[in-house]
């Protein structure tokens, strides 16, 4: 048993020290095993690499795990049980279950039960819990120390979701963070480990779990060797201030010396690579210098222009992307880099990774975004939300939300029964004007016949409105009937829910669905077609597992569907890459990125970079301190959260071998200004030489047919200014030898055609024509003063209204101008009445006049709509 360290600075080779040790090793030793432990996301690169560095090309007594997966290794090993693992789904279900019976307990959160999210917050709250081992006890414990009312509330409440929820779980499930648990207490049996040479990698911090499993590596194994990112000159076995660079380094250095000190493990020299320059950086004097000086004190300066650091301003992110590509382009054809040798990396992958996939798509380059997508936005998973609040609440927004999902239709409809999927489209727009302009609402009005109609609906065939109607109904009533059983469970609810996904055909739906977006082949459709390829097996999922989890619990609909909502929640869909040539598109702190020689770093802005810690956390920072006075620790405070965030940032730019782009927008996207990040002041602080390109600089080079256009476009706009002006136009050879290309290349010529007519065109005002204006108004002119008025004021809007005969949208509620309408009519009708009648004002008794205007008003009334006039209270 020996503990050893290889010690380097970033790019120095210590993965590859690594790795080639572990093959030696496992070459001249070939009757011991050899453990490669590094992160979950980074295991198959790893594997890849071991591979393609072995001498045979294979890996027999070589295994690279996670943690986790070395826990199943161990159980396999020593034919451990375990109950089932309660995921992060399983964890939000089965919280909003037990959260809802000791609600009235629950002093400080028992209010925020509904609200969005909040489950999500507890469930990240108590996996933080479960993962740095703080427990019901030491919760109680804490809250009788503490003079903070707040904090104390806070704890107690905690407290009490934890037993609930321990309670709820006991000899029935596990969690994810106990699996290294039980991994503890079980690891000393194992033989395999006994015979094992543990390699860690890839780390920059451990957590007290994992601290556990390593001290019994140390006791256990044959050997512990751990690399580990930090300069050998700034003395890693010595501790520093979060300040420091190499602090989480240097922490993790002491803490595991101190545990093979206590253990009495012996200690090898530890192997510390000084390569000057690093292997990664041979070729790359500039980026060698930038990771000998970054956030380090005494930093040096480069003198003069650096090769491979360019910094670019944007006016905004499109913009920023617009440089990417046309940059990317230029490694490609000039500099003989692969697609696969290129990253882009940002602070905020939710913005730039939407532009940047609509980017690449255009420019017809390949990509991966290493991003999961929730599925909460999926049309399934939002008829489904909607069919189970419709079980509770008829209500009209809850209808409409349920049939625009576009997955209500039959997909093979029955003549005069079923109906398709653009008549259905077409019968719910007119459904949603009759059921607007009447109010319709609530289970009893939809399932009663309608006969009523309303102003401008002279026309509306009842008949075929209320078949459409009845066809609407009949999937959700058993879906109903089920969910409003007195005795409902879990179980039978979900079993409703799942017939009606059969009788709506959804399978078959989402499978015609992926087969369009994969046939059609336009912008982000290959991700469309791997999220519904998958999303309707991850729905089938979730309803076993709720149904595992708490099929014999008696609920209500509400309940159930907030449950299913907290499931929905924690789905994501994950991509799985899917060539080896492509560029990578990920963010600064979740991707591994791996032999890359270009570094695009995007959106280096203030506010982004670095990332803010999320404020979501129920726990403040202050109570985070409370925690650790009383030795116990949690996770970063939103302090040390910047603090290290630095280290991500030294560890992220110094990925690239050859190349690193910085670049930032002087606007966001909703085109407010915005300042760089610190960052950019640290790196120009590093080569004062360095020149910020910006936009306005940047002669546009034309990489992509795309590109081409869009300079055609911005040229035969400037020709036309000019002419219009009848200023001299001053030739652009670039823009003359791209209308050239275009003219030359047949399939792109009528391209060229279209744009020079669209930046030429003139607009002549021109009428509709004889024909169509009888056609439209009749042969003789019909009108009143107030269409006089309006044609005068606007002739297009009185084409649409008199023309084309469209009419606004009823609504159900008495306007202004219904009050108007109904005093002017019944006026009227009341003395062409009196006219008709040969009858005089002068001699009408109080009594007659009085009738008289009840019986117009009531006329008018019942033909001016029939709608919230005629509703009782």
């Amino acid at each position: 048993m020996a503990l050893q360290f290889i010690l380097g600075k970033a790019g120095a080779g210590k993965t590859r020290y690594l790795y080639e040790e572990a093959i030696r090793r496992s070459i001249q030793e070939p009757d011991f095993s050899y453990l490669v432990i590094v992160p979950e996301q980074f295991t198959m690169q790893a594997q890849r690499e071991m591979i393609r560095l072995h001498p045979k090309h294979g890996m027999m007594n070589i295994d690279v795990v996670s943690f986790k997966r070395l826990a199943y290794r161990v159980f396999d090993e020593l034919n451990v049980h375990l109950p089932a693992v309660l995921d992060d789904m399983g964890k939000s279900m089965v919280l909003r279950r037990v959260m809802g019976p000791c609600k009235k307990d629950l002093g400080l959160y028992g209010g925020h039960l509904g609200q969005p999210g909040f489950i999500n917050q507890m469930k990240s709250q108590l996996s933080e819990l479960y993962q740095y081992g703080v427990g019901p006890e030491e919760l109680k414990e804490l809250g009788e120390q503490t003079d903070n009312a707040l904090l104390a509330q806070k704890l107690k409440d905690l407290e009490i979701i934890f037993r609930q929820f321990q309670e709820y779980i006991r000899d029935h499930y596990i969690t994810a963070e106990e699996i290294l648990d039980i991994l503890c207490r079980e690891l000393p049996k194992s033989k395999r480990i006994r015979r094992s040479v543990i390699f860690l990698d890839g780390y920059t911090g451990f957590t007290p779990v994992q601290y556990r499993l390593i001290r019994l590596f140390l006791t256990c194994a044959r050997d512990v060797v751990c690399a580990v990112t930090v300069d050998p000159a700034a003395d890693p076995y010595r501790e520093s201030g979060i300040q420091n660079l190499f602090y989480m380094s240097k922490h993790t250095v002491c803490r595991i010396r101190e545990m093979a000190e206590e253990e009495k493990v012996p200690k090898k020299q530890d192997i510390i690579i000084q390569a000057n320059p690093g292997p990664r950086f041979q070729e790359s004097p500039s980026l060698d210098f930038l990771e000998a000086n970054l956030y380090r004190y005494g930093r040096k300066r480069w003198k003069g222009q650096p090769e491979e650091v360019e910094i670019f301003c944007g006016k905004d992110p499109d913009q920023e992307m617009e440089w990417v590509l046309g940059t990317m382009e230029d490694l490609v054809r000039h500099q003989g880099m692969r697609y696969r040798d290129i990253a882009i990396v940002t602070g905020d992958l939710a913005s730039y990774g939407r532009i940047a996939a609509r980017r690449l798509e255009q420019a017809g380059i390949p990509y991966f975004m290493d991003q999961k997508k929730s599925i909460l936005e999926n049309p399934m998973v939002e008829l489904i939300r909607a069919a189970v609040e419709l079980a509770r609440d008829f209500s009209y927004e809850n209808v409409f939300r349920y049939l625009k999902t576009g997955l209500v239709f039959d997909r093979e409809p029955v003549p005069e029964e079923g109906y398709g999927r653009a008549q259905a489209e077409e019968e719910v727009w007119r459904l949603e004007n009759y059921v607007r302009a009447l109010g319709i609402n609530g289970w009893k009005r939809w399932n009663e016949t309608w006969e009523r109609t309303f102003y401008g609906a002279e026309d509306l065939n009842l008949n075929e409105l209320n078949r459409f109607r009845m066809w609407v109904l009949k999937p959700l009533a058993p879906l109903r009937e089920v969910m409003s059983a007195p005795e409902a469970t879990i179980a039978s609810m979900t079993q409703g829910l799942k017939r009606f996904l059969e009788e709506m055909e959804l399978q078959e739906k989402l499978e015609e669905y992926q087969t369009y977006f994969s046939e059609r082949g336009q912008f982000g459709d290959e991700n469309l077609s791997r999220e519904y390829g998958q999303v309707y097996g991850l729905v089938l999922e979730l309803l076993e597992r709720l149904t595992g989890l708490l099929g014999d619990e008696k609920t209500d609909r509400k309940t159930y569907g907030q449950i299913l909502d907290a499931g929905f929640e924690e789905i994501q869909v994950g991509t799985i890459p899917a060539t080896i040539d492509q560029v990578t598109v990920g963010d600064i702190t979740r991707s591994r990125l791996d032999g890359v020689k270009a570094l695009f770093f995007v959106g280096v802005n203030d506010q982004i970079v670095p990332q803010k810690k999320n404020g979501g956390s129920l726990l403040t920072d202050r109570d985070r301190e409370f925690f650790r006075l009383h030795r116990m620790e949690l996770a970063p405070t939103a302090r040390e959260e910047s603090c290290m965030q630095k280290f991500y940032l030294y560890l992220m730019l110094t990925k690239p071998s050859r190349r690193l782009y910085l670049s930032y927008g002087a606007a966001g996207a909703d085109g407010k200004a915005m300042r760089p990040s610190i960052l950019i002041g640290e790196v120009r602080k590093l080569f004062p030489d360095l020149k910020i390109l910006s936009g306005q600089e940047e002669t546009g080079m034309v990489y992509t047919l795309q590109d081409g256009k869009q300079m055609l476009i911005q040229g035969l706009g400037r020709y036309r200014d000019s002419r219009e002006k009848e200023e001299e136009w001053k030739g652009e050879p670039d823009f003359l030898e791209l209308c050239r290309f275009f003219l030359d290349h047949g399939e792109e010529r009528k391209s060229l055609e279209r744009l020079v007519d669209g930046a030429f065109y003139s607009y002549q005002e021109k009428g509709i024509g004889k024909a169509a204006a009888k056609a439209l108004y009749g042969p003789i002119l019909q009108g009143s003063v107030t269409r006089m008025e309006q044609y005068a004021s606007c002739a297009y809007a009185h084409f649409l209204r008199y023309g084309l005969e469209l009419l606004e949208r009823q609504e159900y509620r008495l306007e202004a101008v219904d009050v108007g309408n109904l005093f002017h009519q019944s006026i009227d009708l009341c003395f062409r009445k009196v006219k008709e009648e040969e009858r005089d004002w002068r001699t009408l008794t109080d009594e007659e006049r009085d009738e008289l205007a009840k019986s117009c008003v009531r006329q008018v009334v019942e033909q001016y709509g029939n709608t919230i006039l005629m509703s009782s209270a």
